[in-house]
């Protein structure tokens, strides 16, 4: 029942196709797992859930939102009522995310679904800085958000402000300034910002050196694409320091227009991109080059997928700090995470193929070890990790997945592969019998599987603890090696 739930919830995801959703979801179910409902709410969530899934299936993306925030409501112990609605409704966007001291901003609104024109929310607009405790500074004192005109403000960042990361965050309560308690995040609405120099002139300057260019890169296109992304809140600006991804794009194009190979002698950890050739789109990856790599001996490849509504960064940026890396210099392995596109996309038909592609660029750049190439992934990643390999049975010599899941029935596919799985049997995103269910399957076919469930163990703490052994068991493995790529 727990798996049939669990595969519906993803079909309703990749259905809807939204990060709004994609969150509301995940946090939807995790509340529900982990909250301590009474049989009632807990009904009364279920059917929530269940009528947002059919709304959702037929193409009714706003009435599935409403129905999700209300289920929230219902867990939470909170009054579902008419402004409740109303601020649950809103989103926030600014028409500039990367900006400058003293740069004015513009923040408008948009909803996710509609209702009552009636309601008025109040509050004030903020700039916080990231981390705790955050410093603020308010930008607007007084703030209404009306259901028949939605409007839109507009703030200016002041001239003194230190480069770095901050939110601009409308803070809402009700016309008469309360707000339900329990449902606070409902009226809170947050927008991330990156201050710092100049970065639009940057920006066109790099343009303007691409479009007279003789000879291009993806990597230095990309740069462009990247800012303009982050400004439009495309993609979160606060994983990206733009100087530095301008100055290096520069670098790159001075060593192409020399004649040279702009990565030969780069080691460590490198933003890489390269150009689709499905719809002819630059697609990000990182990449991470061993420092004793000299390219007269093939390394083994190690390809991390990262979870839900993470992108190419998130192995290299999260999980303590990146120290999937280490594992890597400590062995003299390239470990590459691609975007595999959307943040919900479960790997499946253009975010495989981005995968594939990947793997297929990090091989004819460097000297790849065919036989010791490994996949890896958590959450999202982990359910990817089976999938693609099931796809690919003769590609990959070991699997890793973290937290994942799949269909037991494509074991078959994959039966020669060596299997690393991990999963805490406390889990409340991805239940512990979505593992269980593989390795069942591929113990009964006689695969070479290692089961690591973790006692107590939730959705993300397991995953760090088991790098080193798991990269340990891949060192233990080769294959046949999949022709292609050198």
């Amino acid at each position: 029942m727990i798996g049939s739930m669990l595969i519906a919830s993803l079909v309703f995801v990749l259905a809807l196709d939204s990060g709004t959703v994609l969150r509301t979801l995940v946090g939807y179910n995790t509340s529900k797992a982990s909250l301590p409902l009474s049989e009632e709410q807990r009904k009364e969530a279920d059917r929530l859930a269940a009528e947002a899934q059919k709304a959702g299936l037929a193409g009714n993306l706003g009435e599935a939102m409403r129905l999700l925030y209300r289920g929230m409501a219902v867990m939470n112990g909170a009054a579902w009522t008419p402004p409740l609605e109303f601020a649950a409704s809103l989103e926030a966007k600014a028409d500039h995310q990367v900006v400058r001291p003293g740069q004015t901003v513009s923040l408008s609104w948009s909803q996710i679904y509609s209702g009552s024109t009636a309601e008025k929310l109040s509050g004030q607009v903020v700039l916080a800085s990231e981390g705790t405790p955050a410093a603020v500074v308010t930008l607007a004192a007084k703030l209404t958000v009306d259901a028949a005109s939605l409007g839109r403000v507009a703030v200016a960042i002041p001239a003194g402000t230190a480069a770095g990361n901050y939110w601009l965050e409308a803070r809402l309560t009700n016309a008469d300034g309360t707000a339900e308690a329990k449902a606070r995040a409902a009226y809170l609405k947050r927008v991330p910002v990156r201050v710092g120099a100049d970065v639009a002139a940057e920006a066109s300057r790099l343009r303007a050196r691409l479009g007279k260019a003789a000879s291009k890169h993806p990597v230095a296109e990309y740069a462009v694409e990247l800012y303009a992304k982050a400004d439009s809140g495309e993609v979160s600006p606060h994983r990206y320091d733009f100087e530095r991804e301008f100055e290096r794009a520069h670098a790159v194009l001075d060593a192409v227009e020399k004649g040279g190979d702009p990565f030969g002698g780069v080691r460590g950890d490198v933003r890489m991109a390269y150009r689709s050739g499905v719809d002819d789109t630059l697609q990000p990856y990182r990449l991470f080059v061993p420092a004793e790599y000299d390219g007269k001996r093939a390394r083994p490849l190690v390809v991390a997928l990262h979870g839900m509504g993470g992108d190419e960064n998130s192995m290299f940026d999260q999980y303590r700090a990146g120290v999937i890396k280490t594992e890597g210099e400590k062995r003299g392995w390239f470990i590459v995470c691609p975007k595999g596109r959307e943040p919900a996309s479960m790997y499946r038909g253009k975010a495989e193929t981005d995968v594939l592609d990947v793997v297929a660029e990090v091989r004819r750049m460097y000297k790849i070890d065919a036989s010791r190439i490994y996949l890896m992934g958590h959450s999202m990643g982990g359910f990817g990790t089976w999938s693609i390999a099931m796809n690919r049975p003769a590609l990959f010599a070991a699997l890793g997945p973290f937290a994942g899941g799949g269909n037991p029935g494509g074991m078959e596919k994959i039966r020669h592969v060596p299997q690393y799985v991990v999963h805490g049997d406390n889990d409340k995103t991805v239940p512990v019998t979505q593992s269980r269910g593989m390795v069942e399957a591929a113990k009964k076919l006689g695969v070479r599987v290692v089961y690591v469930e973790v006692p107590g163990g939730g959705h993300s703490d397991v995953v760090v603890p088991q790098f080193g052994a798991m990269f340990d068991f891949f060192s233990e493995q080769a294959g046949a090696g999949e022709a292609g790529g050198q």
